[in-house]
């Protein structure tokens, strides 16, 4: 069997990147998310596949961490594999990468299935992968995807409605979606500075013309956010400045 792990290249765009030439936080989902999508469809577990059988990825956690900043119209390569799974859930790890192999960006994200008839949670050994695992990870350790955030610390407070433009084809709001509104909102990026981590943990899907109340404290050099829908909590979000 082959080894389960993908790798494309992929040209840092203008709408990539910020004022100063920073990547933004929401490309680096979207690019990573692209290449998880491919790569599920080689190994038999991608969109259509799941469609055919009512079933659906759904993710729960998502960490990033900035080494090197990916450089501004130029190629980087940019891999993806996942980890053994566990007994509900599925992690996988990313890595982007300058051509001669210098690491820029190093992420992982933590998913689950659901089966759309019965909106439960489907077992992980009922979930086959075509392939074998690939032997390297840059986490060894579990990811822990509850952030643990004080709702009592909030400072600030905001409201976004959810728009048409920011749904996928599961009709809710994608997951890069929430960096873009917090990346307009936070105060970090509003002062430029080298955003160098970011982590968000996802319990509610937002919908369209949903209601988010958003609320926000400082943690040290982190920023952290937490949304809700109709007082339920939808997400919760860390944002850690450059050290």
């Amino acid at each position: 069997m082959a080894v389960m792990k993908k790798e494309i290249k992929y040209f840092m765009q203008t709408r990539d990147v910020d004022i100063k030439d920073h990547i933004k936080p929401a490309p680096i989902l979207d690019i990573f998310q692209d290449i998880a999508g491919v790569h599920a469809d080689e190994i038999g577990v991608g969109y259509q596949d799941f469609k055919r059988k009512n079933l659906a990825w759904v993710v729960l956690y998502q960490k990033i961490e900035i080494v090197k900043t990916p450089p501004y119209l130029e190629n980087v390569i940019v891999a993806s594999w996942p980890k053994p799974k566990g007994r509900l859930d599925f992690e996988r790890e990313y890595l982007m990468s300058t051509l001669d192999g210098t690491p820029l960006i190093k992420g992982i994200s933590l998913w689950v299935v659901m089966d759309l008839n019965t909106r439960s949670l489907v077992r992980a050994d009922k979930i086959n992968y075509n392939g074998e695992y690939y032997d390297k990870y840059l986490y060894k350790e579990k990811q822990n995807r509850k952030l643990g955030l004080d709702i009592s610390k909030i400072k600030r407070e905001f409201t976004y409605e959810v728009s048409l433009d920011d749904l996928d084809h599961n009709g809710h709001m994608n997951n890069a979606k929430y960096l873009t509104v917090l990346y307009n909102h936070s105060l970090l990026y509003r002062q430029h500075k080298e955003v160098k981590q970011f982590e968000i943990s996802y319990y509610k899907e937002a919908k369209w013309q949903d209601v988010l109340k958003i609320g926000s404290y400082q943690i040290g050099n982190r920023e952290a956010f937490l949304g809700f829908i109709s007082n339920e909590l939808c997400f919760e979000c860390l944002i850690g400045e450059e050290k």
